[in-house]
């Protein structure tokens, strides 16, 4: 691997999946935008590995290097916001805001949700710190003028790792996809924006209800979800197995459980059909099951070789053209196991005293049937993402809630409005 980690995903960029990341955070009340901005800019510099531009080097290889402009906060913009351009200086992160909704907006290739989080309680720590005076609690929180510590940054040595046989690699299958939905919105130029469904939870009675079914918030969405898209695929005779992809963070079987990088890859729980009528106990059991084979470290050490090899592959290559034509070509995210659904649950956060001024936290991700959770306080919050506007999805989704007495806030349909990258 020639280059930073972190600049080999933009080789697979287009701008029907830009692969860029929104986490929208809303505040109890509308920001001071001048406080908020000066806020922003000084947290900002706390992370030297954000603060970074693309270029491009002789043999047509991304470089990131310092960027010592300040980041850019400015209104939610009717049209897409455009990262890597002189509208954000040029930075792959950028915030956007409008009424209490503050947008942290940022490229998927240097970090995901999980490393976002230390600069966005940063960048909202300073700012109630200025804005109140009070002396806020900032337990997990990588304070303004402290030091990066070592952990952020660790790398993994992909010849360091363990070098065991994986046991329970998960194969794949003939899971089914809703292509036709797919490519009715990617192939379709008058397609509208895709849209997401915020949901709130009272994450108590989450808890106490998925210790009451054998499962884990992560186990028992899954096992909702699959009871949801069977019903709604019932008459289609394609589908023979569903599958769903749940997120799992392998920075500690690598060794570097502080870091800020992206270190995730996919569990995968499989179900038939005629499972749609087990109960969510049942599923739960089955799903937690799979996760619990597939959670080999030896699976995550292969799985991180297999990535840093690709990278070396790149690196081969000569000219950006080509480069971006291999990485695409032979990507193990677009290449891998395809599953009818997607689950991502950062876990239940550390936010300190900066939670008494935040109402809500949804992830907006790229992708159909995703599923994203946060959780704060006594909150957990669901974001339903679709790349269209057909409600029978979440209406079959609701149903299966309404069935387990489980109570939901649902909030209003959202419009994704993922960033774009300009790569120079």
């Amino acid at each position: 691997m020639k280059y930073n980690y972190d600049s080999y995903a933009l080789y697979e960029y287009s701008k029907n999946v830009p692969f860029t990341v929104r986490i929208k955070v809303t505040l109890n009340e509308a920001p001071d935008i001048e406080l908020l901005r000066k806020a922003a800019e000084k947290a900002f510099t706390r992370f030297p590995y954000f603060n970074i531009k693309v270029r491009v080097d002789a043999t047509g290889g991304y470089l990131l290097e310092p960027n010592d402009k300040p980041i850019t906060v400015s209104p939610e913009p009717k049209k897409r916001i455009v990262l890597g351009s002189a509208e954000t200086n040029e930075h792959l992160f950028s915030i956007t805001y409008e009424n209490n909704d503050l947008y942290f907006n940022f490229s998927h290739s240097i970090c995901g949700a999980c490393g976002a989080l230390f600069w966005i309680k940063a960048t909202l720590w300073q700012y109630f710190t200025d804005k109140t005076g009070e002396d806020l609690n900032g337990a997990d929180i990588k304070l303004p003028g402290s030091s990066p510590e070592e952990s952020e940054t660790a790398f993994p040595d992909p010849d360091a790792l363990f070098r065991g046989e994986p046991v329970g690699m998960y194969k794949g299958g003939d899971s089914f996809m809703p292509i036709g939905e797919y490519l009715g919105y990617y192939l379709n130029p008058f397609a509208k924006e895709p849209v997401y469904f915020p949901m709130e939870f009272d994450l108590p009675s989450i808890l106490r209800y998925s210790k009451g079914n054998d499962g884990s918030p992560n186990s028992i969405i899954s096992a909702i979800m699959f009871k949801a898209v069977s019903r709604v695929w019932a008459s289609n005779k394609k589908v023979t197995q569903i599958s769903g992809a749940i997120a799992d963070n392998y920075r500690e079987d690598v060794g570097c459980p502080g870091s800020y990088r992206d270190f995730v890859r996919l569990l995968h729980a499989k179900y038939k059909p005629e499972m749609k009528d087990w109960t969510i106990e049942k599923l739960s059991t089955v799903t937690r099951g799979s996760m619990y084979l597939q959670m080999q470290p030896e699976i995550s050490c292969f799985e991180y070789r297999k990535k840093i090899g690709h990278f070396d592959a790149i690196d081969s290559i000569t000219g950006l053209k080509a480069k971006c034509k291999y990485a695409s070509a032979n990507s193990p995210l677009r290449k891998g196991i395809r599953d009818s659904f997607n689950i991502s649950y950062v876990g239940k956060t550390d936010w300190g005293d900066l939670a008494k001024y935040i109402e809500s936290v949804h992830t907006i991700t790229d992708g159909h049937l995703m599923i994203e959770i946060n959780a704060i306080n006594d909150k957990l919050f669901v974001n339903f993402q679709q790349v269209n506007r057909k409600t029978e999805y979440l209406n079959a989704f609701l149903n299966v809630l309404k069935e387990e007495n489980i109570s939901v806030k649902l909030g209003e349909m959202k419009e994704k409005h993922m960033p774009l990258i300009e790569l120079r």
